[in-house]
Formats: C-alpha cells, sequence, structure tokens
C-alpha cells in the first residue's frame, strides 16, 4: 500500500511537473508572440511615420518647384514684353534704308570739306517739285559804311529789287564786306512793302508779288559782291 501510494505521488508529481513545464513554455511563447507584436507594432508605426514625413518632404518639394516654376514662367512674361516694348520702340526710331543712304551722302559730303552751314541751308532749301521758271542769278556789291556806290541793286522781273547791307572787311577798314559775318538783305516790290532777311550766308527768302512765289537764294560771290538766284513759282496759298 505505501509503495502505491508513492508511485501515485511521484505520478502526480510529474504531472504537475510536466504542467508547469507545459505553462511555462506556454508563457515563454505568449512573452515572445507579444514582444514580436509590440516590435512589430513599433516598426509599422515608425514606418508609418517615415512614410508621412516623406511625403510631407514630396509635397513641399513639389509645392517650391510649382512655386519656382511659376515664377519664372511670369519673369519670362515680362521679359517677353520688355522685349516687344524695346521692339516697337526701336521700329519708331529706327533709321528706314533711304534715311540710312541720305546719311552716308551726308557724312560724305562733310568727310569731303562741305561745310555744315552750308550743307543744311540746301536741305532746307529743298522742296517737292512745283511749276517753277525764269530761274535767274545776278551778282551785287554789298552795301558798307564805306561803300555806297554803283553795282549795289538788282532786279528780279522788273517787279523786286534786292539790296544788302553789311560790314566793312578788317574790323570795317575796307570798303568791301566781309562774307563771315551777318548781313541784311532788303527785297522792295514795285507797288508792295519791303521785307527783309538778314543773318550768315547763305540766306533763302521768299516773297509773293501778283500771284506769284518769288524764291531767292543769296551766297557770297566774288570779294565785295552777293551772288542771288531768284525764280518764280506758283503760288499756293
Amino acid at each position: 500500500m505505501a509503495r502505491r501510494r508513492i508511485r501515485r505521488g511521484q505520478q502526480g508529481w510529474q504531472i504537475w511537473f510536466k504542467l508547469f513545464k507545459f505553462a511555462v513554455v506556454l508563457a515563454a511563447f505568449g512573452a515572445t508572440g507579444f514582444y514580436a507584436y509590440e516590435v512589430g507594432q513599433r516598426l509599422a508605426l515608425d514606418e508609418v511615420a517615415a512614410a508621412r514625413q516623406e511625403i510631407e518632404r514630396l509635397s513641399t518639394a513639389e509645392a517650391a518647384r510649382r512655386g519656382e516654376a511659376e515664377a519664372l514662367a511670369a519673369e519670362l512674361e515680362a521679359a517677353r514684353a520688355r522685349a516687344a516694348d524695346f521692339q516697337a520702340k526701336y521700329e519708331a526710331v529706327a533709321p528706314t534704308d533711304e534715311m540710312k543712304d541720305l546719311t552716308a551722302a551726308l557724312k560724305a559730303k562733310l568727310a569731303s570739306g562741305l561745310e555744315p552751314k552750308r550743307l543744311a541751308f540746301v536741305i532746307h532749301s529743298a522742296e517737292k517739285p512745283r511749276r517753277c521758271g525764269g530761274e535767274e542769278t545776278k551778282r551785287f556789291m554789298v552795301k558798307t559804311a564805306r561803300y555806297d556806290g554803283n553795282s549795289t541793286w538788282v532786279r528780279f522781273s522788273d517787279l523786286i529789287t534786292v539790296t544788302a547791307d553789311g560790314a566793312g572787311g578788317n574790323g570795317g577798314a575796307e570798303q568791301w564786306y566781309d562774307p563771315d559775318k551777318p548781313v541784311t538783305l532788303h527785297f522792295t516790290a514795285i507797288g508792295g512793302k519791303d521785307s527783309q532777311a538778314s543773318g550768315k550766308l547763305p540766306l533763302q527768302h521768299s516773297l509773293v508779288v501778283k500771284n506769284g512765289e518769288y524764291r531767292f537764294t543769296a551766297v557770297p560771290g566774288a570779294r565785295g559782291f552777293i551772288e542771288i538766284t531768284g525764280d518764280r513759282c506758283e503760288y499756293r496759298g
């Protein structure tokens, strides 16, 4: 009987020991599983957080890129507008081919020694073709403080008398006038009023007499003389 009890006691202890071992193993597996779950959850949360940060970074970069693209587009549009404005201004002032040719001709004439004043006078004298005729060139002596003699006047078309006053050469000591100083041309029309043109030669003047426009151009001639050219054109009132 005692042996049976001992055997039963041993068998019971073995059963409890096995149960304890099973419980320990089960607890170990449970702890391992729980730890793995916790680690996995933390890793998943970290990955989600990292993914969110990456999304935010990419979104910020995309927004910055769009902002830069919009700024560049605005700058490009402004540059195009400025270029169009500059082009319009240039076209408004750019010389035509005819103007370039005229400028080249003017430079060539000036380089050849022609006085700018004379060249300007010729340009100012030019105008559209008109019905003109009877051009004449005459010369006369200029009156000075020391000369008021013969050949001091000319007449055109028996209508207009022209005379001139000037300063004597060598500071007024000579009878002949100084062509580098101002002169005054007097135009007297029969039955009309006198008119004048003053300044350094060459000079230009025009007046209307009996439905005709008479145009005169005066330039220095031989010593003491002025050469004057006159013609008559249809009057355009």
